[in-house]
Order: C-alpha cells, then structure tokens, then sequence
C-alpha cells in the first residue's frame, strides 16, 4: 500500500499557520497508526529536551 503524503499549508498570518498546522497533524493522526505517530511524537519531544551528560 502505498503511503499517502500530505503537506503543511502556508498561512498568511500568524494565526492561520497555527490553524494549518493544527489540521495537518490531525490528517496525520487519523491516516497513520498509532505506532507510527507516536514514533514521531517521540521524535519531536525528544529534539526539545537536552542532552544532558552526567
């Protein structure tokens, strides 16, 4: 089956970037399982914290 892509809308203010990023997650969530998404969730707050070397 072959993966269906979809692609993040510019907005023209501030606002509507916020809105489309918010519809292209939610596309993202129902068309891909939970796995996957989680997998990218992970990804993304992992980028946010960090390293931290004891």
């Amino acid at each position: 089956m072959k993966e269906k892509r979809i692609f993040l809308k510019p907005g023209r203010n501030n606002r509507e970037e916020r809105m489309n990023f918010v519809e292209f997650w939610a596309e993202f969530v129902r068309t891909h399982s939970d796995k996957e998404w989680s997998r990218q969730q992970n990804n993304l707050i992992n980028s946010l914290i960090p390293d931290v070397e004891s």
